[in-house]
């Protein structure tokens, strides 16, 4: 069993934590800290789904399993850093004011690769938001995005999964909803809504 008692999380939502692994700081145990563990279930089904096409996880963070910590049952993720070992912050928190986005390495076409990441290996992405999404600086001048959180398939028809054709077009309709939402969500920021008009 791990031992999380005396470690502060790194990051907190509504229903998860996520720690540091312990025994191997390159690894993060998200841990349920509510009653509703609907979405969790659903997620880590969806991962082993992944898992079994042996997808590439180049553009999303590795699941590795299930582990019994001191605070419940945790699942291990793959923790992202940067090249100089400090943990990759969220692509919203480079996105709120104009001087961190211009600090960013082509941020539309590094969203774009996501988009094209996500059709190529079939994977649904049922929260797409920038709070899901980590800026991994891999040296001074490349960059890519990471997703940790929001991965998921809800589909009421469970054979739908199977299928690349229902799949794709599920992908191409949440990617459209979430580049429609960038300009009104991020209106204030000026730099961020120039690079847009200049991509859509």
């Amino acid at each position: 069993m791990i031992d999380l008692n005396s470690i502060e999380p790194i990051g907190k939502g509504t229903n998860r934590s996520c720690f540091v692994h312990p025994m191997d700081s390159n690894k993060c145990i998200k841990i349920t800290h509510s009653n509703d563990y609907s979405e969790t279930i659903k997620e880590i089904k969806y991962y082993k789904f992944l898992q079994k096409r042996e997808i590439s996880w180049d553009f999303l963070a590795k699941y590795y399993g299930s582990i019994d910590t001191s605070l419940g049952k945790g699942e291990v993720f793959d923790l992202v850093r940067d090249y100089d070992g400090n943990v990759s912050k969220t692509l919203s928190f480079y996105l709120q004011k104009d001087e961190k986005t211009k600090t960013l390495i082509t941020p539309i076409k590094l969203l774009e690769n996501l988009k094209q990441y996500t059709l190529k290996e079939n994977i649904v992405v049922k929260d797409l938001n920038t709070k899901n999404m980590l800026y991994q600086k891999i040296n001074e001048n490349e960059a890519r995005l990471i997703l940790i959180d929001g991965v998921v398939n809800n589909d009421f028809l469970p054979f739908s999964k199977y299928i690349p054709l229902f799949t794709q077009k599920k992908i191409i309709r949440l990617w459209k909803r979430f580049e429609e939402s960038l300009p009104h969500k991020y209106s204030f920021n000026k730099y961020f809504l120039s690079l847009l008009n200049k991509k859509f």
